[in-house]
């Protein structure tokens, strides 16, 4: 059915009930809060929006290997089905068995020529119900605005965000998906619309673009360019957000302390590669990674010079040749014309894992001990800093300075320093 007799039905429907709709909602929309009226749709006058939030690393992945969805068509429409089902499994299973049993509670939001703006999940399920109980029509609870995403699409993508970003996406979006969209929408509207729409803070949104400027420098690393199905696994987040904050204290010195050397800038590369390869390798939550590049004093192996060159020397030893020698993902589509490309990356990456991941452990480990030992080789020089700060401190002007046990007490330090003094050219 094209948007032309969707757009006539749904008016014609609209027609009939204006007297009697359904119900009503209040909406915020075009700057001001309409109460609007809620009407009852046939789920085949409906198409998704495949641009929605909730499954945008789905989505762009097919769409990178396939070209674009029809979301009018049946076979776009199975597409977005499947996306939206997988996207939450569970969580679909008991909004389903929900719906079945009181129906459908929370109203939803579509354009005027059929078009999905805010309930995707909520109608697929609908759609589910009705395919399965063989029930027709089937109906969408809806309030239907007078515009086509076409005719106003930066109103109507301002309404989507607000009524999916801002108050569902902490029980139903990802991480990921929330990267996409604030990028999606950089392209017409500024950090601080974004955050106004997104319920957030603008810093939040130039981290989050910052933190895909590097999940897509990862991607494109390993050629999986617009993969981001790649990066769905709920332990593939962090690792990025400390990576980002990482290398902008490491490149720009802020909150740096202790740090023993002045990298160079394919000194801070070598740092993003390596933990790009550690993320890749599945160093996510099993193994503490934070140790490669943490600023904070005596934790990282990056602060430490020496540390640092020979976790790196081994890591070129060991790793680099495998990396070397591993096929590209250009060679291996050509070798398996007929396979999807995800099962290729997938295999990839497991066989690439196999190889590098003792090798890999075992460096992490060497060098927490380097970076254990360093930490013992510095801790006299820090404690007596330490010491003589807090002696310099001391107020000797205030008569409880001269006491008997202030006297006693610092002939006792004095002859502590004698004795290391005493040690140290012992030693010399």
């Amino acid at each position: 059915m094209d948007a032309n007799l969707r757009t006539q039905k749904i008016q014609e429907l609209i027609e009939r009930k204006k007297d009697n709709p359904y119900s009503s909602k209040e909406l915020y929309y075009m700057k001001k809060v309409q109460k609007m009226p809620v009407y009852e749709i046939p789920v085949d006058l409906l198409i998704f929006n495949q641009y929605n939030g909730r499954i945008g690393t789905f989505v762009k992945t097919y769409e990178k290997q396939y070209g674009p969805i029809d979301a009018s068509t049946k076979e776009g429409e199975k597409l977005i089905v499947d996306f939206l089902w997988n996207s939450k499994v569970n969580r679909n299973k008991v909004t389903m068995e929900d719906i079945e049993r009181h129906g459908q509670l929370e109203f939803g939001i579509v354009t005027q020529d059929g078009v999905v703006i805010d309930g995707n999940r909520r109608c697929m399920l609908l759609k589910k119900i009705a395919e399965k109980t063989k029930s027709n029509p089937t109906y969408f609870k809806a309030i239907v605005l007078d515009e086509t995403l076409q005719s106003n699409p930066k109103e109507i993508r301002k309404l989507e965000t607000m009524y999916q970003m801002g108050v569902d996406e902490k029980v139903d979006y990802n991480a990921i998906e929330q990267y996409l969209k604030c990028q999606d929408l950089s392209n017409d509207f500024t950090n601080d619309e974004i955050a106004e729409m997104m319920g957030k803070h603008p810093s939040d949104i130039k981290n989050y673009l910052d933190i895909l400027d590097l999940m897509e420098e990862y991607l494109h690393t390993y050629g999986y360019d617009g993969m981001y199905t790649r990066l769905n696994e709920e332990t593939v987040e962090g690792p990025f957000v400390d990576l980002r904050g990482y290398l902008e204290k490491q490149t720009t010195g802020k909150g740096i302390i202790g740090r023993d050397w002045q990298p160079k800038p394919e000194d801070f590369d070598d740092l993003k590669n390596i933990y790009f390869d550690y993320i890749r390798a599945g160093f996510r939550t099993a193994h503490n990674i934070r140790d490669i590049g943490n600023p904070a004093k005596g934790q990282g192996f990056f602060n430490h010079k020496r540390v640092w060159d020979e976790f790196v020397k081994r890591y070129y030893e060991k790793i680099e040749p495998i990396n070397d020698n591993e096929k590209s993902l250009k060679e291996l589509r050509a070798e398996r014309p007929s396979e999807r490309l995800e099962d290729i990356i997938k295999g990839r990456d497991s066989d690439w894992k196999k190889a590098v991941e003792p090798s890999m452990k075992e460096n992490i480990g060497r060098t927490k001990r380097d970076l254990d030992d360093q930490k013992e080789v510095n801790a006299p020089m820090e404690l007596l800093e330490r010491a003589k700060r807090t002696l310099l401190s001391i107020n000797t002007d205030i008569g409880a300075f001269r006491g008997e046990e202030i006297r006693n007490i610092s002939h006792e330090i004095r002859k502590i320093a004698e004795e290391f003094i005493k040690i140290i050219d012992h030693k010399d």
